[in-house]
C-alpha cells in the first residue's frame, strides 16, 4: 500500500529530457532538442564532465522560449514560504523539502489527493507569490511512491542530503514534520486497533 509520495519537479529549462546529467523523461517533444543528443535514462553515475554540460546547457538554451529560471537565496525562502502555506491550506503533511536551484524535492504523506494534483498546487501557489510573468516551473513532475517505512526513511534521507551534496549546509524548514511524529501516530493507531480488536473478541479482563 502507498503511504507515501517523493515528488521531484524542475525549473523551466533547466533540466530537460535529454539533459546530459540524465532524466526520468521517455519522449523529447522538440524537434531542435532532439538533435542534442538521446535520452540518458535515469540519473548519470558518473555524471558527465563540466564541458559537455556547458556545451549542452549552452546549446539547449537556442530551444527555449525564454530564459531558463533558476531559484536563488531570495526567492527560495519566498518558494518554501509558498509550498507552508499550500500543505496548511491542503491539510497535507510534508516530511522533507528541497527547495535547489533548478528543482525541487518533497516526500509527502499520502492523504486523500492525487500526488500530481499536489504538485499542481505547489506549483501554482509559488508562482503567484514570485509574481512572474510567465510560469517558472518545467511541466510535469517525477514521482515515487512510497510502500512502506524503509522506503519513507530512505526518501527522506535522500531529500535531506541534496543540499549538502550542493555545497550548501542543511535546508531546514519549520513547516515540514519530523517523521519521528509519524511513527508516533502509527503506535497509537495500532495501540487503538489491538485494544479495540480485544474488545470486539470480549477478550478484555473484568474485576
Amino acid at each position: 500500500m502507498i503511504i507515501a509520495y517523493h515528488a521531484i519537479f524542475t525549473t523551466y529549462g533547466t533540466w530537460l529530457p535529454n539533459d546530459p546529467r540524465g532524466s526520468y523523461s521517455k519522449e523529447v517533444y522538440n524537434e531542435q532538442l532532439r538533435l542534442l543528443g538521446e535520452i540518458q535514462y535515469g540519473r548519470q553515475d558518473p555524471q558527465p564532465d563540466w564541458t559537455t554540460k556547458r556545451r549542452f546547457w549552452t546549446e539547449s538554451r537556442k530551444c527555449l522560449e525564454r530564459p531558463p529560471y533558476f531559484i536563488n537565496d531570495r526567492t527560495r525562502a519566498i518558494v518554501g514560504e509558498s509550498f507552508a502555506r499550500t500543505a496548511e491550506r491542503l491539510g497535507e503533511v510534508v516530511h522533507a523539502c528541497a527547495v535547489m536551484n533548478d528543482h525541487v524535492h518533497l516526500v509527502v504523506r499520502r492523504g486523500g489527493r492525487r500526488i500530481e494534483y499536489l504538485v499542481g498546487q505547489f506549483k501554482a501557489n509559488a508562482t503567484c507569490v514570485l509574481r512572474l510573468r510567465w510560469t517558472p516551473w518545467a511541466t510535469g513532475s517525477w514521482k515515487v511512491f512510497l510502500d512502506d517505512e524503509e522506503a519513507v526513511q530512505a526518501a527522506v534521507r535522500y531529500v535531506e542530503a541534496n543540499p549538502p551534496s550542493a555545497g550548501w549546509g542543511e535546508q531546514r524548514w519549520e513547516w515540514v514534520t519530523d517523521l519521528r511524529t509519524w511513527y508516533d501516530d502509527w503506535d497509537v493507531r495500532e495501540k487503538d486497533a489491538h485494544r479495540e480488536e480485544v474488545r470486539r473478541l470480549g477478550l478484555g479482563g473484568r474485576g
